[in-house]
């Protein structure tokens, strides 16, 4: 056995591939060879992740909950242990921290055997009333198949090789001219690609820069030596960074204090930031950054970042945008087609670069494709020229129908890859295994052109008293929001479908495919349906439009996307539920959700159905007389100014009034921001806020109230 591993790890090295050696067998007889296995190889940085630390080897050894933490760091060995978790996520995270010349081992079961079983990942998709007999067994033979089909692996099981592979090459060195950059930074850049990017950041004067590479490109090395030349020469001096996650950034902080120290220049390193005489660099939420306090502004892995938040930040004096094409993180394909297509509107000047050349290993590393194959890392919709939407096929299917149809397959997921920042290997899994999860396409000349992913949820009466006690059940979010915030027993008893991703082909957007999506779906034989999201008010007004309504929104905003979730439902018995969350989101907007974005509170409050008409009494009509017409000030009529807004979006019979003007309600009355903030949310000056919220109040004033009207205007304004 270990012969076949040192002349493959012999020839990787020659090669600067990785290669993947499989122990499939008893997981005591894997640890075994293991350790012989490390004991035989000539690495230096070694590490091994298994589900507990129930053995030791000689090097680092870490719990796969933890895997998140090494996502940028370099080792030369590493072995993954899946015979108690094998989390697709995982496997997505860890195989790429490998360098090229390096030897990666995966500790599984006998292949069929590993075929069958379950595991961690299985127990944490279930939802009730689904049991671990009711789990597809899809994902892993899904893996094995592209074992068996990938170059670069090897696979050893009862003490005999079942595949032995070994990936020949050409030797080949890359020859970097630098010749063009600055003294100190020669020699740093290990490919042209990078060379040529470094160049650009520190020479280029447009404000705006954007950078996408594949994982393992050397993207935010090249971002840490530059900015760290920058500061070195004293161009810059207050840098910003941003990323979904701050683990995201440890290869750009690493390369910024190594290049510092080549430079000469002393700092501090304190929590999330690096500081010296004459210069900051710290990292702040994607939330929370304020893109004009700093010189330059680097967000790192941009696509995991909502796009309203990224067009904020090109607010910033410089900026960078940086972003993974194609890797666990997301994808950078999305963040191309919706957020570039919006920058380069606004924008003129910017500049935009790629990096193709990696850098940890060769180009043709087969590693590389077989993990891009094995978690349809780089799926991507048909090319399709144009559709017919009055032929539009809608069409069920069964995972296992798309697993034996690659093309479709990679269809269908490569929609969900652009649509959605967030994509990652956990998603593609829970299709594949998760008992609860259903397919839908409408297709068009046999393309796929709106994939839908869809869960199965409902009929768990027997869970409902529990829940309705605090129990919170993996999946059934819908059953769960009935149970908990309206107390509605019954509702358990019901089955619905959830649809937890809808999305449709970039190039036919706005063609009103994904409402005759939602259509279709919604003429199959349930009792609800219903979906959750982070919401946006362009999308929640899809959603709305197509019959799906608001009936819970998150207390708290996602740190990471700065959104609100929200759970609509399309139900024919939810009018006075709807009309409930009417009233709690009208009291919470003065405190739980005073950072909502008045226009997303705008949207959710049109969807409370309507009836009756703003009711005062006599003494608060006289009172808002005065200040809408006479010397009455907003401070001593707030409470009655209130009392309208709250109103407002209840009453069927009210004045007309444009979205800037319920805006102003929502942001200065019911949010009880200041005159400038408010202001703010309609582009407009605190004055123009308190004049316009005169005339509001002046529509709701009937005519009964005429002559004391014209009174307080003869006398106020010189109206005659």
């Amino acid at each position: 056995m270990l012969s076949h591993i040192l002349e493959a790890a012999k020839h990787a090295e020659r090669c600067n591939y990785r290669h993947l050696i499989v122990l499939a067998e008893e997981r005591d007889e894997g640890i075994a060879h293991l350790k012989k296995i490390i004991a035989s190889v000539p690495y230096e940085r070694k590490i091994v992740f298994t589900w507990k630390k129930d053995f030791s080897v000689d090097g680092e050894i870490d719990e796969l909950k933890n895997s998140e933490k090494y996502l940028g760091s370099t080792y030369d060995f590493l072995a993954i242990d899946f015979h108690h978790s094998f989390v697709p996520n995982d496997l997505g995270k860890l195989v790429n921290i490998v360098r090229g010349g390096g030897l990666l081992i995966f500790l599984t079961p006998e292949l069929e055997k590993w075929k069958k079983s379950t595991n961690y990942f299985h127990e944490s998709i279930l939802t009730p009333p689904y049991s671990l007999e009711d789990i597809r067994h899809n994902f892993i033979p899904w893996v094995i198949k592209n074992l068996l089909n990938h170059e670069g692996i090897s696979i050893y099981s009862n003490e005999e090789w079942i595949k032995k592979d070994i990936v020949n090459c050409e030797k080949r060195e890359e020859k970097v001219d630098d010749s063009f950059l600055p003294a100190e930074l020669r020699g740093m850049a290990k490919t042209q690609d990078q060379a040529r990017v470094i160049g650009k950041i520190i020479g280029d004067k447009r404000k705006i820069k954007i950078l996408t590479a594949d994982r393992g490109r050397g993207k935010s090395s090249a971002l840490g030596i530059s900015i760290a030349y920058l500061i070195a020469s004293g161009k810059l001096r207050r840098v910003g960074v941003t990323a979904p996650e701050y683990e995201n950034l440890g290869e750009f902080f690493k390369f910024l204090k190594f290049s510092l120290d080549k430079f000469g220049v002393k700092y501090a390193v304190k929590k999330k930031r690096i500081e010296g005489k004459r210069f900051f660099v710290e990292f702040e939420t994607s939330p929370s950054i304020s893109p004009k306090k700093y010189d330059m502004l680097v967000v790192d892995e941009a696509a995991g970042i909502p796009v309203p938040l990224l067009l904020s930040m090109a607010r910033a004096r410089n900026v960078i945008y940086s972003t993974t094409v194609h890797g666990y993180e997301g994808t950078g394909r999305a963040f191309a087609i919706r957020f570039l297509g919006e920058l380069r509107k606004r924008e003129k000047k910017i500049l935009e670069m790629e990096m193709k050349a990696p850098i940890r290993y060769a180009p043709d590393d087969s590693m590389e494709k077989w993990l891009f194959d094995t978690l349809l890392l780089d799926s991507e919709p048909a090319d399709i020229e144009k559709v017919d939407t009055k032929k539009l096929e809608y069409k069920k299917y069964r995972i296992e129908d798309l697993l034996r149809n690659e093309e479709k397959l990679r269809e269908y997921y490569g929609i969900f890859v652009l649509a959605h920042y967030r994509n990652n290997p956990n998603d593609f899994g829970i299709i594949c295994d998760a008992p609860n999860q259903e397919i839908r396409t409408l297709e068009y000349d046999g393309h796929v052109v709106c994939s839908v992913q869809i869960a199965r949820e409902g009929r768990i009466e027997d869970f409902a008293e529990e829940m309705y006690y605090g129990y919170t059940p993996p999946g059934n979010i819908v059953p769960d929001v009935m149970l908990k915030h309206y107390k509605n027993r019954e509702f358990a008893k019901l089955s619905g479908l959830r649809i937890v991703r809808i999305a449709t082909h970039p190039k036919f957007m706005n063609m009103g495919i994904g409402s005759l999506m939602l259509s279709k779906i919604t003429q199959e034989d349930y009792d609800w349906f219903g979906s959750s999201f982070g919401a946006t008010p362009q999308l929640l007004n899809f959603w709305t439009k197509n019959g799906f309504f608001p009936i819970h929104i998150s207390p708290r905003m996602n740190e990471k996307t700065g959104e609100y979730s929200v759970v609509v439902l399309k139900w024919p018995h939810s009018k006075e539920i709807r009309r409930e969350l009417g009233k709690r989101l009208v009291l919470s907007l003065g405190d739980v959700h005073s950072s909502m974005d008045p226009e997303l509170a705008r949207v959710i409050l049109w969807s409370i159905p309507k009836k009756g008409k703003v009711k005062l009494d006599d003494l608060d009509w006289h009172r808002l007389i005065s200040y809408a017409w006479g010397p009455g000030n907003y401070e001593v009529t707030m409470d009655v100014i209130y009392r309208i807004a709250q109103q407002y979006f209840f009453a069927k019979k009210v004045p007309k009034l444009n979205e800037e003007q319920e805006k102003i309600l929502i942001a200065k009355v019911l949010q009880h921001r200041s005159w400038k903030d408010a202001g703010r949310e309609i582009n407009r000056g605190d004055v123009y806020v308190v004049i316009e919220l005169r005339e509001i109040m002046r529509k709701f004033i009937g005519s009964e109230y005429d002559d004391e009207v014209s009174e307080f205007q003869r006398r106020f304004h010189g109206e005659d």
